[in-house]
């Protein structure tokens, strides 16, 4: 699923007119730190070298044609990603993975109407066990159409982002600026060429040209 044009001019995310309600790095060390030179010595011709982690693999298939494919991609031993086909046409449907092999799920993907397309993005950006971003493509034409996504990772949406038109650029950008829960800002594309038309504060105390 792609997102053609520039959404830049209107924002990071959206959503239309309804409004959301309230709701180490310790380094490597120096050179000082005694440790071996691990290039000092080369390697004997005999010597084994450590390989990928084996890849592994689990097919499971029903009697009503539907199949589970699990795999451990890391070879830890735990599964990192599984993938279902649930019409048995042999292509997956619905896939969850843990991208950062933490043990829970960050990224997932569906294709709700079953013709071969993503049409649902779910991603846990920052591994807290809570969907940061949401990408939909509702009328299942392979762009995005629809964002939400919780950019300070605090556990609650921030930005909403709805392209109307379907042309691959949005036309309606909603943020909350002051995350507190509530919407504060509105931006619209009325013209569709792309460009703010119009910018209004739907929240008066996060409104910086207004003095109190």
């Amino acid at each position: 699923m792609s997102y053609d044009g520039d959404p830049s001019v209107l924002g990071e995310g959206c959503t239309e007119h309804e409004l959301p309600d309230a709701g180490g790095q310790e380094g490597f060390g120096t050179a000082a730190d005694g440790l071996p030179d691990p290039l000092a010595t080369p390697l004997a011709e005999e010597a084994d070298l450590p390989g990928p982690p084996p890849v592994s693999s689990v097919l499971t298939s029903y009697a009503d044609g539907s199949s589970r494919f699990a795999t451990d991609l890391d070879g830890d031993g735990y599964v990192d990603l599984v993938q279902v086909d649930v019409n048995g046409d042999r292509v997956m449907d619905l896939s969850y993975q843990d991208t950062d092999w933490d043990g829970r799920i960050d990224l997932v993907e569906r294709d709700t109407n079953l013709d071969g397309r993503t049409d649902q993005v779910l991603t846990d950006t920052n591994s807290d066990g809570r969907v940061d971003s949401v990408l939909l493509d509702r009328d299942h034409d392979g762009l995005v159409d629809r964002s939400v996504t919780d950019t300070d990772l605090d556990g609650r949406p921030d930005t909403w982002l709805t392209d109307h038109n379907r042309d691959g650029r949005p036309d309606v950008v909603v943020t909350d600026l002051d995350e507190d829960g509530r919407a504060d800002q509105l931006l619209v594309d009325l013209d569709r060429d792309g460009t703010v038309d119009r910018a209004s504060y739907l929240d008066g105390d996060a409104n910086p040209y207004v003095s109190n």
